[in-house]
């Protein structure tokens, strides 16, 4: 029965996403304040649960740690877009990045490192003018660029979740399984990375894959 597998998962799913586990992320950055970098990480985590708020009052001690630290403002910007459920708040993100400096030059320019004015550089496309589901898809290439040259656990993460964006609230199955496949690469190698099961468990979430994301909702769960 074709059902079956999604009816299994749904005692651990339906505890995975009811109770968010933080688990352990490793982003590294310029700065040099442990405060602000304690801070930021922690922020990444709540983002990989999709607690959005929490995030940004974690990006925000950050940047108070921290003042002029690239990487919190592009944190908090990011709180403000929301894939899997097809919200995002524009303006609020760019009054964010606003903060940090006036312009996307000018902005460019405090990033000490070349990966992290990559990562700014893909939310300044993010955040750009123009539709949504144009600003989607140019950040989806954005990411791609990002993973390409600068491969790590969270640029996988964060491409995974930028695929599942483009579908604009409609599940599109081979976004998602493009999603999916990146995500479960993840969680094979980092395990214990929160976003890496709870993409896998999203981009599996129907009857015909949902066992694919079986081991990730029992380590999300725990």
């Amino acid at each position: 029965m074709r059902t079956l597998p999604l009816l299994l998962l749904l005692p651990a799913i339906i505890t995975a996403q009811s109770a968010p586990r933080l688990g352990t992320v490793v982003f590294p950055t310029s700065v040099s304040q442990p405060a602000a970098q304690q801070e930021f990480e922690q922020g990444v985590l709540w983002m990989h649960s999709f607690e959005y708020e929490h995030a940004a009052e974690s990006f925000r001690r950050a940047q108070q740690a921290a003042p002029g630290f690239v990487m919190a403002y592009w944190g908090e910007a990011m709180t403000h877009n929301h894939p899997i459920w097809n919200e995002r708040d524009a303006k609020a993100a760019r009054a964010v990045l606003a903060r940090l400096a006036p312009s996307p030059e000018a902005r460019a320019a405090k990033a000490r490192t070349a990966r992290e004015r990559a990562w700014l550089e893909a939310a300044e496309v993010l955040w750009g003018e123009g539709p949504k589901p144009l600003r989607d898809t140019l950040y989806l290439q954005a990411m791609e660029q990002v993973a390409r040259d600068h491969p790590d656990d969270e640029a996988a993460a964060f491409l995974s979740l930028a695929h599942m964006g483009l579908s604009q609230g409609v599940r599109d199955i081979p976004s998602y399984m493009r999603a999916g496949k990146i995500a479960l690469d993840l969680f094979t190698r980092s395990p214990d990375h929160p976003g890496a099961a709870h993409y896998v468990i999203h981009a599996f979430d129907d009857p015909d894959h949902a066992i694919l994301a079986l081991d990730a909702a029992r380590a999300y769960s725990r």
